[in-house]
């Protein structure tokens, strides 16, 4: 039988639910995203947290290559307003730039990141059914373009696309997590 790692685990979960290539281009990650929202709300690939639980930003965790690195955040939801009817493809709920890397998996400092969208809590339309709520984690290179990141993005958070974003400021994508939430 053979051994699966957790970024073949990650990669799996992503294209099983749709998240590549409703979101993403397929890509191996290279480093675990933890994200919690306090005790027992930790995300994980997929799982359902509720929409109370998740309206306050929640803690970012990861292993950077190198501590002097920098990352880029986003937290989005192309279910809106619903995964059948996703016209507003994808919903930007927070993107925070220049987050310092860590050397492990302690919390990293997301408070002292640039922020580009203050953090919305999910509020899927009640009814609409469960909605893919997709945190992703991009090393900024080199070549990062940091007038894209710092440039405000608008109020309209509707229509928002991860893919072309990160294009455009020349972001790694290294690490992804996603849970469900909805109003029934």
């Amino acid at each position: 039988m053979p051994l699966i790692t957790s970024e073949q685990a990650t990669e799996a979960a992503l294209k099983q639910e749709g998240i590549i290539p409703d979101v993403l281009d397929s890509f191996h990650p290279k480093t675990i995203l933890m994200v919690s929202y306090g005790s027992n709300n930790e995300v994980a690939l997929g799982n359902t947290l509720s929409v109370e639980d998740t309206q306050q930003a929640p803690q970012v965790s990861f292993q950077a290559e190198s501590p002097s690195d920098q990352y880029t955040l986003i937290m989005t939801d192309p279910d809106a307003p619903s995964r059948k009817d996703p016209k507003m493809r994808e919903y930007r709920h927070w993107v925070v730039a220049n987050i310092s890397g860590t050397s492990d998996f302690q919390p990293a400092n997301v408070a002292q990141g640039s922020v580009v969208t203050s953090y919305m809590g999910p509020a899927p339309p009640a009814g609409s059914g469960p909605h893919r709520y997709i945190f992703l984690l991009y090393k900024q290179t080199p070549s990062t373009n940091i007038s894209a990141l710092t440039t405000p993005l608008g109020s309209h958070r509707q229509g928002f696309k991860a893919k072309h974003f990160s294009s455009q400021a020349h972001l790694e994508l290294v690490g992804a997590n996603y849970f469900f939430a909805e109003n029934p």
